[in-house]
């Protein structure tokens, strides 16, 4: 579902409008940065540009709380939305003028990138320790090739101590889990996306590296299911369990702004 938020009425259906398919227009901006029913699949926020600075608190919260979901931002043409937007992600600009050429087109292309690579951009962005953010950012980009066996194996990819990295993924976690079973998610992730694309899962194994009857173990630990069963999952519910088991606990740490999210 594509939602959208504006602080003007007139805007949000101007933006509604635009959009080819089913939209849920937002009316409070305290729910939006919130998806209780996991089917957001993008956001478009449209602000003026004379409260940019209440659009940039917006969006520094979705960036906290959904840090997986595209966002497009809509604003009136203006050199000085670079420097507002400097500290704070977006997936894709959109000038006001150009909303009804521009809009469909760009929300295409947000959909279709990548989970994995916009995650691994939001780690990088983070405050995590930075070796940790290099280590799980190549994870992530290996994920969609050839997934990281294991700590150690990340630790020489990037050259470092496995135990060092392994202890800033346990205290950034509050170890609600490790850096190991964030990996294996990962794994699974590329197993599953694999077996969907038509291959069998001995052809599966051989990419990712691990026979069958260690898959198998691997997503009964997460998430909780037999091979047969996860062949079965949307992937957009397996990638939001990831993040729910994985990347929340990573980006909502203890001491950090997101605690409590």
């Amino acid at each position: 579902m594509i939602r959208v938020f504006s602080h003007s009425i007139g805007d949000a259906a101007q933006v509604e409008a635009a959009v080819d398919g089913p939209v849920a227009v937002v009316q409070d901006a305290a729910a939006v940065a919130t998806d209780e029913g996991g089917d957001t699949t993008c956001l478009i926020i449209a602000y003026r540009r004379w409260v940019m600075p209440e659009a940039v608190e917006l969006l520094r919260e979705i960036e906290r709380t959904l840090p997986l979901v595209p966002v497009i931002l809509v604003t009136d043409r203006d050199s000085a939305v670079a420097r507002w937007l400097s500290n704070v992600r977006v997936s894709a600009l959109i000038w006001f003028d150009e909303l009804e050429t521009q809009l469909p087109d760009e929300i295409v292309r947000v959909r279709s990138t990548s989970g994995l690579s916009h995650l691994a951009g939001v780690i990088h962005r983070s405050d995590l320790p930075r070796l940790l953010r290099t280590g799980l950012a190549h994870s992530l980009r290996k994920a969609q090739s050839t997934p990281v066996r294991c700590a150690g194996e990340l630790a020489r990819a990037i050259r470092c101590s496995p135990v060092t990295l392994s202890q800033q993924f346990a205290d950034a976690t509050a170890r609600a889990t490790t850096l190991n079973r964030f990996l294996g998610g990962l794994v699974l992730l590329r197993a599953h996306q694999l077996h969907l694309s038509g291959l069998n899962w001995e052809s599966v194994s051989r990419i990712v590296r691990f026979a069958r009857p260690t898959l198998t173990r691997k997503s009964q630990r997460w998430p909780g299911c037999t091979l047969r069963e996860l062949e079965c999952m949307d992937p957009d519910q397996l990638f939001a369990a990831f993040n729910e088991k994985f990347v929340r606990p990573l980006l909502s740490g203890p001491d950090r702004e997101t605690a409590g999210n």
